[in-house]
Parts: structure tokens; sequence; C-alpha cells
């Protein structure tokens, strides 16, 4: 019948069917070979992996650890930088420089509250009184300043800011002497105290002499 499929055609279908090449050849023994690739090569890693932790855990047990306990202000962080300094890697050059541009941003802060004390005692007088003594005896400084021409140098332009004129700028041959120079790892205040250390420095260290 015309609706039905022949012999034939079931037969021939077969045949077109065995023609066809496979969708996927699987080889047996390649893929185990990738397995076993795989897995030497997880162990590979986990070997690795346990290794160095096995290293950082013998130099964590070489290093020396110290719990400080005390209350604020006790001196905890002071021993922590003692023990830097003692026994702590050696300084860079940069960090030199970050510690002198600290030292002298130091000094313009502990300047600027003695010259407020002074003027809250009512020193100010006394600073009168030992400037003119001093020009009488023909004491002044080398530098020429006495210590109220100090005091108002550095009232002017470090305390109250309400100087008319700009403090002049430290020479260029002064600068270029200088081996601190400024850190960015000071900070941007600290490094503006440590310049302003410099233009000010005579008078610094005259009123710091009569204080």
């Amino acid at each position: 019948m015309g609706c039905q499929t022949s012999k034939y055609q079931v037969e021939a279908s077969k045949r077109n069917a065995s023609l066809q090449p496979p969708s996927k050849i699987i080889s047996i023994p390649q893929a185990a070979d990738e397995e076993q690739q795989r897995l030497r090569s997880i162990a590979q890693c986990d070997e690795q992996i346990s290794d160095e932790q096995e290293a950082d855990r013998e130099q964590d047990e070489k290093k020396v650890k110290l719990l400080l306990l005390g209350t604020g202000g006790s001196g905890k962080s002071t021993i922590f930088k003692q023990m830097r300094i003692l026994y702590g890697s050696d300084k860079t050059n940069d960090d030199l420089r970050m510690y002198g541009v600290i030292v002298r941003s130091n000094i313009v802060t502990a300047i600027r509250k003695l010259c407020l004390l002074t003027r809250q005692l009512g020193y100010e007088k006394k600073l009168d009184e030992e400037s003119a003594a001093a020009t009488a005896a023909d004491l002044s400084d080398i530098s020429g300043m006495t210590p109220k021409e100090a005091y108002d140098q550095i009232i002017a332009h470090l305390v109250d800011t309400n100087a008319t004129n700009a403090f002049p700028e430290i020479p260029q041959e002064q600068a270029d002497r200088d081996w601190v120079g400024t850190s960015t790892r000071a900070g941007i205040q600290a490094n503006l105290d440590a310049q302003q250390f410099l233009q000010h420095v005579e008078a610094i260290r005259v009123f710091w002499q009569v204080s």
C-alpha cells in the first residue's frame, strides 16, 4: 500500500545510517590519561599549599611576641617605639627625612604653646626687661635679635599669623644644604611647620634660650 513503508525503504535507511560518522568517539585510554593528569595537578597544588603553610608556621614560631598591658598614657607606645629603634630594621634615608620633618614640626608646635603661655601669664614685660638689660650690657645674641624681638616675630608669624608683611623665603643656598627637605609620609601640616621652622629658626632659638 502507498501509506506503508516497504522493506526496501527500511533497508535503505539502515544503510544510510551505517554510512554516517558517529557524533563523538570516546577513547577510553585517552580519557583515563586526562583524569590521571588532572589528579596529579591537584595533588601538586595541594602539596605546594601545604609546604607554604608549613613554612609560614615555622617562620611565625620564630617571632617573639610581646603583649603590653597598661592604662592610657602609661608608656606602651613609647616602649614599642624604643624596641623598634633598638631591634628593628635599619632606617632608610626616607625614614630619616620623615623623622626630621616631624621633629621640626614638634618644635614649632612647642614654641607656639610657649608663646601663648608667656602671653597668658603676663611675662611679656619680663621679656622687655631682659631685652633692655641685654642691650645695655651689650650681650645681644649673635643674630642681633633680642628675646622680645624673637617673641614678637613668632607671635606675628606662627601664633596669631597677623603679620602685615610676608616673612622672607628660605635662601636657596640654605635650602640646598638642608638634608631633611620634605616628606610626604609626614603629612601636609608637618611639612608646613617644618618649612616655617627653617624660616624662623633664629627667633625660635633666641626665645627658647631665655624661656
